[in-house]
């Protein structure tokens, strides 16, 4: 039986073509992951400076938690906060 080198530089080639491509897909789904999480984590931030501030008039309307500025504000029966371009708001 003869063994062809060419094959074998093929195989080679096609099981380091299949392994970036698992590895590009995977490192793409992990940081859309990422950036679902970071969206939640904003939302819920957002929330609970709303529900503090139902609680405690007393807090200021800039709040800066991990690196971002939160904005709150009353308008009428309306509670919103601003952050990162996102308006958050709670009717009343």
């Amino acid at each position: 039986m003869k063994r062809h080198s060419g094959f074998i530089l093929v195989e080679a080639l096609t099981s380091l073509t299949i392994s970036l491509t698992i590895i590009f897909m995977l490192s793409l789904c992990v940081s859309e992951q990422f950036k679902l999480i970071n969206q939640w984590e904003q939302r819920v931030n957002a929330h609970k400076i709303i529900l503090l501030h139902l609680e405690n008039s007393h807090m200021p309307n800039r709040v800066t938690i991990k690196n971002r500025i939160y904005y709150y504000q009353k308008i009428g029966n309306t509670y919103q906060v601003r952050v990162n371009n996102h308006v958050y708001q709670v009717k009343s």
